[in-house]
């Protein structure tokens, strides 16, 4: 036993002595071990750029200017003034139907040779407006007073809008005949007279820019050409300029009734007097105001009532003046050779009645008191 037990101890004191120099052993391989290299940082990711702000849910569209009445085919129409860029129009009643939105400029028919030269030789240009079925009306005027546009000092046209296709053969059988039919790109109604007396002025502007003096008619009245002569070359009037001579009408009032044939909507005048303006059956018009009539139109409310709208409102804002002036009748008269013979213009004339009017102009045998 005691030999076993010191073999025992013996062996005990060998482990541990190696177990010791084991330790020992690695102790002095891990001081002397090449250390790891440093971990390189890892670099930082590049900031990123900022994302572009969202876009708005509606954009605003850049506002667009409003469109300028569209001009005649003039060389010498002048380009229209487009406002600032910094002014900024106010919002406009989506009711509200402007002249621009509605006139379309051009002739369907334009017969410039009406006005040889421009006009420059003229000293009275004569345009009548008249329905596409007014034929009989139409020949009762180129039968009668109109003959006077044989003279080389008045030209004398009829002036249409675009009549409807069960019209056009008989309009383009008359015009061959005659070749005194002005016709507009404007259907032809009551409610577009005004478009109508916009076409007559675009053409005279166009093809007839030099004559001093427009006359305006309608094909039911009778003219009395060479007193109308008379008073345009009057030492008073020969050489007026912005002016527009007729019956006129002072302080009237629009009606609001939808039953009365001269009906206005407060969208299309919201004033409650008209302002002054010469009665549409005839007036004449000096020269110079024909272009700036044309212009101004666009911009302006439509108004059916073309009396009113031509020579009231666009008159009164341009400040031209309106003048009356009794000889325009402009209503039915007793037909008595001396009411014809003083008058220039009067109104309600039907076919036969252009003739026995005619007749009493050229009547050389009644006495008439002066």
């Amino acid at each position: 036993m005691g030999v076993v037990g010191a073999a025992g101890g013996m062996r005990r004191s060998h482990a541990a002595a190696l177990g010791a120099l084991g330790a020992l052993l690695l102790l002095l391989l891990a001081r002397h071990a090449p250390a790891p290299p440093p971990r390189r940082p890892r670099p930082a990711p590049p900031p990123r750029a900022p994302p572009p702000p969202a876009p708005p849910a509606h954009p605003a569209q850049p506002a667009q200017p409003a469109q300028p009445p569209r001009l005649p085919p003039n060389s010498t129409a002048r380009a229209p003034v487009t406002p600032a860029a910094h002014t900024q129009a106010p919002a406009r009643d989506p009711r509200v139907v402007l002249t621009r939105d509605l006139y379309v400029a051009g002739h369907e028919r334009p017969h410039p040779e009406l006005c040889p030269a421009l006009g420059a030789r003229l000293r009275l240009l004569v345009l009548v407006t008249s329905a596409p079925s007014h034929a009989s009306a139409r020949d009762a005027v180129r039968l009668t007073w109109g003959h006077y546009a044989a003279r080389s000092d008045v030209a004398l046209g009829f002036v249409l809008g675009a009549p409807p296709a069960a019209l056009r053969p008989a309009i383009a059988a008359e015009d061959a005949l005659y070749g005194d039919l002005i016709v507009g790109r404007s259907v032809d109604s009551y409610s577009n007279l005004t478009l109508k007396t916009l076409s007559m002025l675009e053409w005279a502007d166009t093809y007839c820019p030099r004559a001093p003096r427009l006359l305006k008619t309608d094909d039911d009245m009778f003219i009395n050409v060479p007193r109308l002569l008379q008073f345009a070359t009057a030492p008073a009037r020969v050489n007026a300029t912005r002016s527009i001579w007729g019956k006129v009408v002072r302080k009237s009032l629009p009606k609001r009734t939808t039953k009365s044939k001269y009906y206005v909507s407060p969208l299309q005048f919201p004033g409650k007097v008209f302002p002054d303006f010469a009665t549409g059956p005839a007036y004449l018009v000096s020269g110079d105001c024909i272009r700036i009539l044309l212009d101004a139109a666009g911009g302006e409310r439509y108004l059916r009532l073309e009396d009113v709208f031509i020579t009231g409102v666009l008159a009164a804002r341009l400040k031209i003046a309106r003048l009356h002036s009794p000889e325009f009748y402009n209503r039915k008269v007793a037909p008595h050779p001396c009411a014809v013979q003083r008058g220039i213009a009067i109104h309600m004339v039907r076919y036969h009645e252009q003739f026995d009017l005619w007749r009493k102009l050229l009547d050389g045998k009644t006495k008439c008191a002066s």
